[in-house]
């Protein structure tokens, strides 16, 4: 029996919308995509209102389907974290609470990203390994305010556990560069599940770079491919990149994954099309651990 998801990725300037659906073990097929004008930067001044109408009269069709929300803003803050091993959503939110108190000023104008990390080899038994990711809150409570008032709204957070989710389909290690105005991150995942990440917050291309070269030259690549994304992954980087190391990069595609269907549409940027397909694809599979 299939199933379909509705899923909205916002980043700086856009939100873009697609429709995925699953007809069985591993088979996806986006139904639709659709870019509206705005994104976070506008959802956190007077325009919000605006733009959160556009976007429940772009999902009127689908009112029934529930929507997952997948954020990428420009600035992360990002702490390494152990909890109790299994806690319920509940007590991890309440910690993550804690965590914030201890290095935010105004904690209620903060969200959070609570993500599973992969268990080391070593870990003890009682305690697992998260990555919290803390991302200001105005622009993504005021759009998913206003879609609760038509829409059931499901898994919300960071675009970057969705992707790397997308290492659970093909049960390969799948490391991740991304190249954004504002930050560079390497993570690589397998099975679903993130092991190695690193973030850097930059103000220029040199600094991006930098950091790219660096970590592709000491993380534990293994020989697989490096997939690259990001709205600041230009050609010139990219060439820079591949002459300085020896890994193989490509972009981050969205056919490995998923088909397209016939008349479904086309992103403005396909870094947001991969990041909402990845966002529909992890609430069809059952959201996050």
């Amino acid at each position: 029996m299939s199933r379909s998801q509705i899923a909205c990725a916002f980043d700086a300037d856009h939100t873009t919308v697609v429709r995925v659906k699953s007809t069985g073990s591993a088979l996806f097929t986006m139904t639709m995509c659709r870019t509206i004008d705005g994104g976070l930067n506008d959802l956190g001044s007077t325009k919000g209102l605006k733009i959160a109408r556009k976007l429940v009269a772009a999902l009127k069709e689908w009112q029934e389907e529930p929507i997952a929300l997948a954020f990428s803003p420009p600035e992360i803050l990002t702490l390494p974290a152990w909890f109790p091993a299994e806690s319920p959503a509940d007590l991890r939110d309440r910690l993550c609470r804690i965590e914030a108190g201890y290095f935010l000023d105004d904690v209620e104008s903060w969200q959070w990203h609570d993500m599973a990390l992969e268990r080391n080899p070593d870990q003890p038994a009682a305690l697992d390994r998260r990555m919290l990711m803390f991302y200001h809150s105005r622009p993504g409570r005021l759009i998913e305010n206003e879609l609760l008032k038509f829409y059931t709204v499901g898994w919300r957070g960071i675009h970057i556990e969705a992707v790397a989710r997308l290492s659970a389909i093909t049960g390969e290690p799948m490391p991740v560069l991304e190249l954004e105005e504002h930050y560079a991150a390497l993570y690589i995942s397998k099975n679903g599940k993130i092991g190695y990440f690193r973030y850097w917050p930059v103000r220029e291309a040199a600094e991006r770079d930098y950091f790219a070269v660096t970590e592709l030259t000491s993380a534990p690549i293994g020989g697989v491919p490096v997939k690259v994304t990001g709205s600041a992954a230009s050609a010139r980087s990219l060439d820079r990149i591949s002459r300085e190391t020896s890994c193989s990069i490509e972009p981050l595609e969205l056919h490995p994954w998923v088909s397209t269907e016939k008349g479904a549409g086309k992103s403005k940027s396909p870094t947001a099309t991969i990041r909402a397909v990845s966002t529909a694809i992890m609430a069809l599979n059952g959201g996050t651990g």
